[in-house]
C-alpha cells in the first residue's frame, strides 16, 4: 500500500518537470515565430540583421553576425571581446543557396544553446530570401542600364544620410562633367559615345572607395557621394581619374578630359543646397577652361 502511495507521489512530483519542459519548448517556439514575423516587417538590410542579432543575443550571447552573398555583404557587431568560436552555415531556401552566415561567439556554446541557435536560424531563412529578392529588384531599378552605375533615384536618400551625420564625420560630394564629349558624340555617333561613357564609368568605379557611391547624374555628368572623405582626398581622386583617362586609348584619342566641382557636406545643408553648390563649382571649373577641379567647404 505504501509502495502505491509512493508511486502516486512520484508521478505527481514529475508532472511539474514535464510541464516546465513543455512550457519552455512552447516559449522557444513562440519566440521563434515572433522572430520570423518581426523579420518580415522590414526590407532594410541593416534593420533586418539588427533585429535578428538583438533577438538572438537574448537567447545565445553572441559577438557578431556576418552574412555574405553574391550581392550583399553585411555584418552586425553586438559586443566587443575575444572570439571563442565561430559557426559558419550555408543558407538555403528550397534548394536555393542564399549565401553564408557566420556566427561569432565569445564563449563555446552549450548543447542547449546550439539547439536554440538552430531553431532561430531556421526562422531566418525565408524572411532573408524575401529581403534578398527585394534588394535585387531595388538594385535593378536603381541602376543606369548603360554604365551600371546608380541612377538619380538613390541620390536623395543617400545624400540625406551623409548630411545627417556630417557633424560627426567628413563627407564630400563631387560632380563630374566630360570635356569635349558632346562634340565627339555628335560627330562620331552614339555608339562611340556610349562606349566612352562605359569606359569612364568603369574607371570611376575602379578608383572610388568601396563605400563611395557613383551615380550617372544625366548625359555626361556623374555624381560621387564620398563617405569619410575630405576635400584633399577628393582632389587626389580627381587627379587619379584624369590620369587614367589620359592613359585609356579610346578616351585619349578624342581628347576627352573631366571637369569637376566638389563641396564638403555640412549638417546644416539640405540635399538641394548640396547639389546646387556642387553644380556651381563644376560649372566654374568648365568656365575656367575645363580639365580642372574646383572645390570649397562653404
Amino acid at each position: 500500500m505504501l509502495n502505491k502511495v509512493n508511486s502516486k507521489n512520484s508521478v505527481k512530483c514529475s508532472m511539474p518537470q514535464k510541464l516546465s519542459s513543455y512550457l519552455s519548448r512552447r516559449e522557444d517556439w513562440q519566440k521563434s515565430r515572433s522572430l520570423a514575423e518581426r523579420l518580415q516587417t522590414t526590407l532594410d538590410v541593416s534593420e533586418f540583421f539588427a533585429l535578428f542579432a538583438a533577438h538572438l543575443n537574448t537567447r545565445v550571447p553572441i559577438k557578431q553576425i556576418r552574412f555574405e552573398s553574391e550581392s550583399l555583404h553585411h555584418h552586425v557587431l553586438i559586443q566587443e571581446g575575444a572570439t571563442a568560436t565561430e559557426h559558419a552555415v550555408l543558407v538555403y531556401a528550397d534548394d536555393q543557396l542564399l549565401g553564408q552566415i557566420t556566427y561569432t561567439f565569445l564563449q563555446p556554446l552549450s548543447f542547449l544553446q546550439k539547439l536554440r541557435l538552430k531553431k532561430m536560424h531556421a526562422h531566418l531563412v525565408f524572411p532573408l530570401r524575401n529581403l534578398l529578392a527585394f534588394q535585387q529588384m531595388s538594385q535593378l531599378a536603381s541602376r543606369d542600364p548603360l554604365t551600371q552605375l546608380y541612377n538619380r533615384t538613390i541620390i536623395k536618400p543617400r545624400l540625406a544620410k551623409l548630411i545627417k551625420n556630417a557633424h560627426q564625420r567628413t563627407h564630400t560630394v563631387m560632380m563630374i562633367d566630360l570635356d569635349n564629349f558632346k562634340h565627339v558624340n555628335d560627330r562620331e555617333g552614339h555608339d562611340v559615345g556610349d562606349e566612352i561613357l562605359q569606359e569612364i564609368a568603369s574607371i570611376i568605379g575602379e578608383e572610388i572607395d568601396h563605400d563611395h557611391v557613383a551615380v550617372r547624374f544625366g548625359g555626361d555628368e556623374f555624381l560621387l557621394l564620398m563617405r569619410d572623405t575630405d576635400l584633399r582626398s577628393a582632389h587626389a581622386l580627381f587627379k587619379r581619374m584624369q590620369q587614367r583617362l589620359c592613359e585609356q586609348p579610346l578616351i585619349s584619342q578624342y581628347g576627352i578630359k573631366i571637369s569637376a566641382g566638389s563641396v564638403r557636406v555640412h549638417p546644416y545643408f539640405s540635399v538641394e543646397q548640396v547639389l546646387t553648390q556642387v553644380d556651381e563649382n563644376m560649372y566654374a571649373a568648365k568656365h575656367a577652361g575645363g580639365a580642372c577641379h574646383i572645390f570649397d567647404s562653404h
